[in-house]
């Protein structure tokens, strides 16, 4: 038996329980659910909680997701699994490290209500580089650069590293896939000017974030 209520902050007082009633509705007719699990995305994405309650007279039931601060989320999909089985899908779309809190499923009916454990909506800033490449030689025809990627601002881990470069006179632009600490340019064109950055990228579909600050260089006359 789960009993809530708003306690303000501004004012003191008391909370009194009177005239509960059990009644005798069998538990397979009372709605209820299957645990909540948390859920992990980037930001920017949507996120998706999946709810289903059981009850004989579940399908019929009024179902919403609510966060912790009483703000419900209105259902995007429902379907019916059987006759006593229901499943609601909710979706929080682009969301941000404020949308980052606890959540529960919240289902009305005539034999009762019923509510779910608190599920966390955790949201993960793909990750960017506070500092540009290093220079650690140079060509004619090519360019070493250590990553310098060990510091950075958002959330790990880190599971592909990616070297952006470009002419700064130019248009173009291509990204190479790097696995080791180092990565050394070819075919460069002599005395041309390169702007060269790192991009980073954590799980999960949008986990590559925005590159990091620029190194400037320019190649050796030939």
């Amino acid at each position: 038996v789960i009993f809530e209520a708003d306690v303000s902050v501004a004012r003191k007082g008391y909370i009194a329980i009177d005239e509960i009633q059990v009644l005798s509705y069998p538990c397979d007719k009372s709605p209820h659910f299957l645990r909540l699990g948390d859920v992990e995305v980037n930001a920017g994405q949507n996120a998706t909680f999946q709810c289903i309650a059981t009850g004989r007279d579940a399908v019929n039931n009024k179902l919403w997701l609510q966060k912790r601060n009483g703000e419900d989320i209105p259902v995007a999909h429902t379907k019916n699994i059987n006759h006593r089985r229901f499943a609601a899908t909710f979706k929080l779309r682009e969301v941000t490290k404020n949308d980052q809190d606890l959540y529960r499923c919240v289902t009305q009916s005539e034999r009762g209500s019923g509510v779910s454990n608190f599920a966390q909506l955790i949201v993960r800033e793909p990750p960017r580089p506070i500092a540009p490449p290093q220079l650690l030689g140079v060509g004619p025809t090519y360019l070493l650069i250590q990553l310098n990627a060990n510091s950075i601002i958002g959330d790990g881990p880190i599971i592909l590293k990616e070297v952006e470069y470009h002419m700064t006179s130019g248009t173009w632009t291509e990204t190479h896939a790097v696995m080791a600490p180092n990565y050394k340019l070819w075919h460069l064109d002599p005395d041309t000017e390169y702007e060269i950055r790192v991009l980073l990228t954590r799980p999960g579909e949008g986990g590559t974030g925005q590159s990091g600050p620029p190194l400037i260089t320019r190649t050796k006359c030939a």
